[in-house]
């Protein structure tokens, strides 16, 4: 089960960091990168 949430948080938050690259729009870099941050702290927490 924690394998699984881990995997999924993982995949999500790389995907999400491709974001600003892929739309080509540097200025959300900073944003995405602030909402990784949040998503690996509260699986770090509740995982």
């Amino acid at each position: 089960m924690v394998e699984t949430l881990n995997l999924i948080s993982g995949g999500g938050v790389v995907i999400l960091n491709l974001i600003p690259f892929i739309l080509r729009k540097p200025n959300l870099l900073f944003l995405t990168a602030i909402v990784s941050f949040i998503i690996l702290f509260l699986v770090a927490q509740f995982g």
